[in-house]
């Protein structure tokens, strides 16, 4: 399972804690709609055949058969779920076309002057999808007027889209850190955050709510005002925990003291993993201390997923601690299969250059987002010593030349692969060479590799000095500061 992170700009390899795709994304079924709509031209609109058409993936006659019926009731809320259910089936395999769908849907549902509690949510992850699809094209501007439209729509919307609401000013205030305005998404959140709190105090508000605006405070700024975002963590932690300790705590309770943690947790994997197991050792305390729901029911099976869950959180704590161990020693040298844009090298050889290892695959967009630097990186430094190499393995996929991108291939060979990544890499302006480790490989496990993008920066003797997972540009800021460093060393 492949998930994109975008607030936190890394693939992970396993289970993720966020994400911006829906289940219907996914290929997961909805709800059972009515069999027959009917439309106001008198026409009619067959949901079964639709779905068929659906599970076919026969999305060029879904497309014009659902326009069809939405061209005679534009208004339609039914029809309108229909169309957002195409555009996620289609995200990948007609990217451009799923945008532009979204795009149509967004626009329909901010001009209408009332929203339903199912239209809110479907206009609020059409937005997160449409407006990530721009920011990850460079459309910075266009993508935040998606957000700025789509929170306002929603504010208008009034209680029905409270909950949409509080999506969408999470969104817009991760878009604007994208888009390096921090200010401005400090304000949304402070604003979202103020509102919330005051409405669990007057008690309109669930404490839920409040857990999921402080755990997107946290994760968005917990770096950068760590005071601030720790004080509001404090209260929230204190409110929920008090009544856990009393006869008022029930599971809802225990799900938002869940959720406030994980959030918590997920900040610290990459940047401080010995204090997130000791979070996480707390959290699971909680879980197991918890007094046992009714035997098959649906707490039951919540309170096991929950401590699954935080088992495997546990997993990948140990993973980073193992990342953070391997600092200090001395670099594994790699098994090639084949160089690409490169003679055959071995780290070895390379003692005396200070060596930049790029682990990424031609599906990560976090790993794509990345490139901007490696380019400029190899311009400024490798001059004065800096080399960098691109881990990767074969992944199934060719390149398109009619629309100049990489798209999966499960049948193709490890030559033809090789083909497709030299085109990858002509057309992205890359200047440094790839290593193709052997599929199934162990050196991804030698260097902890459990997300990517993964940098892993060697000294001049072959020492790692720094390990960084994740694209950004905190990340990318410490990692040029670092090779300066080495490279003077």
């Amino acid at each position: 399972m492949r998930r994109i992170l975008v607030g936190f700009g890394l693939t992970l390899a396993g289970v993720s804690l966020h994400g911006v795709l829906s289940p219907e994304s996914r290929g997961q079924e909805v709800a059972s709609p009515p069999q027959v709509l009917k439309n106001a031209d008198g026409s009619s609109f067959d949901a079964i055949a639709f779905n068929d058409l659906l599970k076919q993936s026969k999305w060029e006659e879904a497309g014009k058969m659902i326009d069809e019926s939405i061209a005679a009731s534009p208004d339609s809320a039914r029809l309108l779920s229909y169309s957002f259910q195409l555009a996620l089936r289609t995200m990948r395999t007609a990217p451009e076309a799923a945008a532009q769908r979204m795009a149509s849907l967004i626009e329909s549902w901010c001009s209408q002057k009332e929203l339903s509690a199912s239209s809110a949510r479907e206009l609020q992850m059409a937005a997160s999808n449409y407006s990530m699809m721009l920011m990850q094209g460079a459309k910075k501007a266009e993508s935040l007027d998606v957000a700025q439209r789509t929170l306002k729509a929603l504010s208008a919307a009034g209680d029905s889209a409270r909950s949409s609401k509080r999506s969408a000013e999470s969104l817009l205030a991760r878009l604007f850190i994208q888009a390096e305005k921090p200010e401005d998404a400090l304000a949304v959140m402070r604003s979202s955050l103020d509102e919330v709190k005051k409405g669990v105090l007057s008690g309109t508000d669930e404490t839920s709510e409040l857990v999921s605006a402080t755990s997107a405070f946290s994760t968005l700024f917990g770096d950068s005002h760590k005071e601030e975002a720790t004080e509001r963590s404090k209260f929230v932690e204190e409110l929920i925990t008090s009544k856990l300790d009393s006869n008022s705590g029930k599971f809802p309770d225990l799900v938002a003291f869940n959720t406030l943690k994980s959030s918590e947790i997920a900040r610290l994997i990459y940047s401080d993993p010995v204090q997130g197991v000791e979070i996480a050792n707390q959290l699971k305390s909680r879980l197991d201390s918890f007094p046992a729901p009714k035997p098959d029911s649906n707490e039951e099976k919540q309170l096991g997923a929950l401590q699954k869950s935080v088992e495997t959180i546990l997993s990948r704590l140990a993973t980073s601690v193992a990342r953070l161990k391997l600092v200090g020693t001395s670099a594994p040298e790699y098994e090639a299969e084949s160089f690409v844009g490169m003679d055959a090298v071995t780290l070895a050889d390379l003692k005396g250059k200070v060596v930049l290892l790029d682990f990424w695959a031609v599906w990560c967009g976090p790993c794509i987002a990345t490139f901007p630097h490696l380019r400029d990186w190899h311009e400024v430094y490798s001059d004065k010593g800096l080399v960098i190499l691109g881990i990767t393995s074969d992944q199934g996929y060719k390149w398109d030349e009619a629309n100049q991108r990489a798209v999966p291939d499960k049948g193709i060979s490890h030559e033809d692969e090789m083909e497709m990544l030299a085109s990858f890499r002509k057309h992205h302006n890359l200047k440094h060479g790839f290593v193709v480790t052997p599929k199934g490989g162990k050196y991804n496990k030698a260097l902890a590799v459990s997300g990517i993008p993964q940098a892993v920066l060697i000294d001049k003797q072959g020492k790692i000095r720094s390990i960084k997972v994740g694209s950004g540009e905190k990340n990318a800021n410490e990692l040029e500061a670092e090779i300066k460093k080495l490279l003077q060393e």
